[in-house]
């Protein structure tokens, strides 16, 4: 009878550990796990940032292009009424003429500063998803952390069970 007992312990102490073991394994897999989508997703998170970085370095090109744009063609503009008027001998340093070109001057301006304006405000708006973006990242490499401990929590639950069931069971 001893022998039928001391086998019968052995093979229960046998499948502890080795219901210990696997549920260690498990536990340590889904932590790495936990960890490994919360660097990829940071990652993801990270490029995207990029992206958006990018986009408001374009926006901010393309505001500075459409400026100097619009101040040429209200310079061209400019000397071309310029010349009409000298074709036709007024004299346009005094009177209307002198008005007109003011007048055309700060609307030139004033249109190039608002093409400035709009490029920064949407540049702006590229800066604050590309923020965003990395919080997000953060976030989720922090919830990684979390989840992982979970596992590991979890597994060490798990082997305690087991091994409570062992001795009590």
């Amino acid at each position: 009878m001893p022998a039928a007992a001391g086998a019968g312990a052995a093979s229960v102490f046998t499948f502890k550990n080795v219901a210990s073991a696997v549920s260690a394994a498990a536990s340590v897999a889904g932590a790495a796990s936990a960890m490994q989508q919360g660097r990829q997703q940071q990652d993801m998170s990270n490029i995207q940032a990029e992206i958006f970085s990018r986009q408001a370095k374009r926006e901010r090109e393309i505001g500075e292009l459409n400026a100097r744009r619009t101040r040429e063609q209200g310079e061209s503009l400019a000397a071309t009424q310029r010349a009409i008027l000298a074709g036709s001998g007024g004299e346009g340093s005094t009177g209307s003429a002198l008005l007109i070109q003011e007048d055309l001057a700060e609307e030139t301006e004033f249109n190039a500063r608002l093409a400035e304006n709009n490029a920064e405000a949407a540049a702006q708006s590229k800066m604050s998803e590309a923020v965003l973006a990395r919080l997000e990242g953060r976030n989720a490499r922090t919830a990684s952390f979390y989840r992982a401990g979970t596992a590991l929590l979890s597994g060490a639950s798990d082997i305690a069970k087991i091994g409570a069931k062992s001795r009590f069971g």
